[in-house]
């Protein structure tokens, strides 16, 4: 019997014994942030120092390029995926920096080299809050699929602070889409698994499973947003790029075909198209541009 087979004989041993038990267990599953195996060493990134970030006990510390420079165009901050960590997103510092920016990311709570190894969305939200309170000046975010709701939900708290524009790559729309698309990954979800799921998800974020939306969240946002997807993407569907691009006010959907979910990070396509989108962006208010 596979491993997969017994775990999934065990949750309905356990879902029949001790109902609630069997929900806490599946939410624990789908709030894992190590599916991909990813505990690294806890070592500075190549040409990075490192910050310390202000009031946040999951993520205390992050990563910055070009720290010790002047840069003109403030911070570009770079927020990875759920069950990746910073490392995903490096591709991208090169071409941030060459517009001018110093660029900052860090590991999520319970991500890369953070302890533990499950979160929630109302933990990863106030951590990319308390690094922007941190940074001060980012001007630009660039997020990774379910990260994207983690810093819009962040950036439209901060209306003193406004971005000059915003990247989402392979974007979730949903907390709640994830979880309808979710295997279960060896349990039994029964239909009464999944409600237990969503109460459960209630009571450990304080807001119920629906208030984790991008176009929900940023409904107030006015920046311009580039959107990139690739059609076939294996596991986050193209509508919901879709979806955010038609919903929020000032969105652009590119399609990146043959890139994948995580390789759309690694495309020098992609690269490129982000840093045609920044400085086409860039400097909006500090130019008068509304």
């Amino acid at each position: 019997m596979t491993a997969r087979l017994l775990r999934r004989f065990a949750h309905t041993a356990l879902g029949a014994l001790a109902p609630r038990a069997g929900v806490r267990w599946a939410t624990d599953v789908f709030s894992s942030t190590r599916t991909l195996g990813l505990h690294p060493d806890n070592v500075l990134p190549l040409g990075a120092d490192r910050f310390t970030v202000a009031g946040n006990a999951d993520v205390p510390s992050g990563f910055l390029w070009g720290g010790g420079e002047d840069a003109a165009e403030g911070t570009a901050l770079l927020v990875h995926g759920w069950a990746a960590d910073s490392s995903s997103m490096h591709s991208l510092v090169p071409p941030l920096r060459d517009l001018g920016f110093r660029v900052a990311a860090f590991d999520g709570p319970a991500h890369g080299v953070r302890d533990g190894d499950q979160a929630t969305m109302t933990q990863y939200t106030r951590a990319v809050g308390a690094v922007l309170d941190t940074l001060g000046d980012v001007r630009v975010v660039v997020a990774h699929s379910l990260g994207s709701v983690a810093a819009i939900g962040a950036a439209v708290e901060r209306t003193g602070k406004p971005l000059d524009c915003a990247v989402l790559v392979a974007p979730a729309a949903t907390l709640g889409g994830v979880l309808d698309r979710w295997d279960g990954a060896g349990l039994r979800l029964t239909p009464a698994v999944v409600e237990g799921i969503h109460g459960e998800l209630h009571r450990r974020n304080g807001v119920p499973v629906s208030h984790w939306d991008v176009v929900g969240l940023g409904a107030s946002f006015d920046r311009p947003v580039l959107v990139m997807h690739d059609p076939d993407d294996p596991m986050v569907p193209y509508s919901d790029a879709v979806a955010i691009a038609a919903g929020l006010k000032d969105a652009t959907l590119v399609s990146k075909p043959g890139t994948g979910h995580m390789g759309i990070l690694m495309s020098k396509d992609v690269s490129a198209t982000v840093s045609a989108f920044v400085a086409r962006h860039m400097n909006r208010d500090r130019e008068g541009i509304v």
